[in-house]
């Protein structure tokens, strides 16, 4: 288990939440190329991780930065995407992922409830562009949110509350199969199905810390939310892939799971809240609860 990297990569990105398992699971997937770069006291400074096409870390220590480290792992990833059959290069997302890409302080359009960490800056970002690679997303953000618990926003809605004739409540494992069908609507005219997330019968155990929150209008879901305690770290609660029906949406129903999801949070007696990876016009809907944008993401790819 090489927690080596792992601690490589909390203190180049501690802005960055991710359960320490899952990341060290991925640091340590059997399909991984990794590139050390090590000082003369065998410190590990420089670190490179490939999977297939994906480049799912890259990380260079501070101390270290412009001396050329990065170009010579960077030459080393491409090369062996290269020797692999491989034509594109893609940062972060792969099979699974550390982050989305990689962060920046950089937009590729209009945004609003900005708030970044004090370590986000566009230097990696401006690495990358300089060798070629472009933001694939182009005039679309890609970001993580965060929010105090102290500062939510005007929020007394709770779990069992029926708002506008919708209730908010925690779904069973019988909720499943209109779920999967809310979900899919809600993403129908994306690349990815959140409907996949909602499949594990975990998320459904009363006990368990990560749950599913759903809207009910008339018996039907029309709305869904995964609020999680603590799997991203201590004192840290999340939500995240936010569904509401195609022709249920602009009624305010993803605004109020986010609410009351972030309410419960708050009554958990967590401090913190957070999502990631989610895209521009999502800002304003996170925003209105709360939510500032807390990290971009220069969502890389090259053609080689």
């Amino acid at each position: 288990m090489n927690n080596e990297i792992y601690y490589m990569f909390k203190r180049n990105f501690p802005f960055i939440n991710r359960e320490e398992q899952t990341a060290i699971n991925i640091i340590n997937n059997e399909n991984n190329t990794i590139f050390e770069k090590r000082n003369s006291n065998n410190e590990l400074i420089g670190c490179a991780i490939v999977n297939k096409n994906t480049i799912l870390l890259f990380a260079v220590d501070e101390k270290y930065r412009n001396t050329g480290i990065g170009s010579e792992l960077l030459k080393k990833c491409e090369d062996t995407i290269i020797s692999d059959g491989y034509h594109k290069v893609i940062l972060g997302v792969g099979f699974d992922y550390l982050m989305p890409g990689v962060p920046t302080s950089k937009k590729y359009t209009e945004s609003v409830y900005e708030n970044l960490s004090k370590e986000v800056n566009d230097k990696a970002s401006a690495f990358f562009e300089k060798r070629g690679y472009v933001h694939s997303w182009k005039k679309c953000n890609c970001f993580d949110m965060k929010m105090s618990l102290d500062n939510i926003k005007d929020n007394n809605e709770k779990i069992g509350n029926t708002i506008n004739g919708i209730t908010f409540r925690w779904a069973t494992i019988d909720d499943l199969d209109k779920i999967t069908v809310c979900a899919d609507d809600a993403c129908q005219f994306q690349e990815e199905k959140f409907s996949v997330y909602y499949r594990n019968p975990n998320l459904y155990q009363m006990d368990n810390n990560q749950k599913v929150l759903v809207a009910v209008k008339n018996n039907i879901v029309v709305g869904t939310l995964i609020v999680s305690m603590e799997t991203e770290g201590k004192d840290l609660g999340c939500v995240g892939c936010t569904c509401v029906s195609f022709q249920e949406s602009h009624q305010g129903i993803g605004t109020n799971l986010v609410k009351v999801g972030t309410r419960y949070l708050k009554d958990s007696g967590l401090s913190t809240a957070s999502l990631s990876y989610t895209y521009t016009g999502l800002d304003k809907m996170y925003g209105a609860v709360g939510y500032e944008i807390s990290t971009y993401y220069f969502m890389g790819e090259k053609q080689i």
